[in-house]
């Protein structure tokens, strides 16, 4: 599983690349089969969403030997030529940012949710695959809006994953307070099952989801999902934050739900969810879970994961970084901030 970038760490450097824009460099090899190699060269490249800008853009920076660089990259917005939908100032385009080779040409895919997206006649949002290939976006796509009247937010959080375990990849797709998944491959408008929404707490409003191989390296059992968002009371004001482990593999979606706790152990989340990523941080097989918390601490807290165990909440450890002095940061404690949030 693609090691996911937090927000927090990569907004600056989006903002930074959008001010201009770059052809999007030509493979010279085969496709590679990554998750995240969009035009096939066997380098993993980097995608950032800036949803925000004019209605949204994703910048996609291309990786080499030397890794990913600040002058080979793409801006993706929907006015590109071949990309599904128009701009426009409420879209949110690049809310949620993800990838996988959904049409099966070993070329990964751009996967890009715009939940506030206007559709006429249904909820707001969308989700929006952009194809990769060895001129990687300009190939078109395609766009999947609301299934149902109650699924406000669509495309809040995506990720294309192997739900079941059977080998084959499937799109999940979270909205406010809904999840909904696609049958093997490439989805289509109609091919959306759900809404699951009974797993949920009361009042929880989701704001993405990630998967990973939380308890298993071989991926035998399909992908975990972390669902993560905020728990609101009667009256609406936010009581918590919300961070769910759901279970994937065989049998029914949702059969096996786990909340994690601020404090390991199962319950509320305080507010460990303004940012979540997923990767195999210690190198153990199993990919790790970090959560950011969004109360003031500026703390990250990684989750280990484990056989016996979506994650292992006993493991889990705080690591903040200093509160900011009251002049401007150098360049040095810059660069250090940066990485504090992959720190243990």
């Amino acid at each position: 599983m693609a090691l996911r970038t937090l927000p927090v760490a990569t907004a600056a450097a989006a903002l930074a690349l959008a001010v201009a824009g770059l052809n999007a460099p030509t493979a010279v090899a085969a496709p590679s089969g990554l998750a995240d190699d969009f035009n096939g060269d066997g380098y993993r490249d980097l995608a950032i969403g800036t949803p925000k800008a004019s209605g949204g853009t994703v910048t996609v920076l291309f990786g080499s030997a030397a890794g990913v660089s600040r002058t080979r990259f793409v801006n993706v917005t929907q006015n590109t030529p071949r990309v599904p939908g128009a701009s426009e100032s409420v879209d949110k385009f690049g809310e949620n940012v993800t990838s996988g080779d959904v049409n099966g040409d070993g070329y990964a895919d751009l996967i890009v949710g715009a939940p506030g997206e206007e559709v006429t006649g249904k909820p707001r949002g969308s989700v929006t695959i952009v194809w990769g290939g060895a001129k990687p976006f300009t190939s078109g796509g395609i766009s999947l809006t609301a299934p149902t009247a109650g699924a406000a937010g669509f495309g809040e959080g995506a990720a294309f994953a192997d739900l079941d375990g059977d080998g084959n990849g499937n799109l999940t797709v979270v909205g406010t307070d809904t999840f909904w998944w696609y049958a093997d491959g490439e989805p289509t408008q109609d091919g959306a099952f759900g809404p699951e929404r009974e797993f949920l707490p009361d009042g929880v409003q989701l704001d993405g989801i990630v998967a990973g191989h939380f308890s298993s390296k071989d991926g035998s059992n399909g992908f975990d999902y972390v669902f993560h968002g905020r728990q609101y009371d009667l009256d609406g004001s936010p009581m918590s934050g919300y961070v769910g482990v759901l279970r994937g593999g065989p049998g029914d979606i949702g059969s096996s739900h786990t909340v994690l706790s601020d404090d390991g152990t199962t319950g509320s989340a305080a507010w460990w969810s303004s940012a979540v990523a997923t990767g195999d941080i210690n190198g153990d097989g199993y990919d790790d879970l970090v959560t950011a918390d969004e109360a003031g601490s500026r703390a990250v807290r990684s989750w280990c994961g484990t056989a016996r165990r979506p994650v292992c909440r006993s493991r889990a450890a705080r690591t903040t970084r200093p509160a900011p002095a009251s002049r401007a940061p150098t360049r040095s404690t810059t660069r250090s901030a940066r990485r504090s949030p992959w720190a243990t």
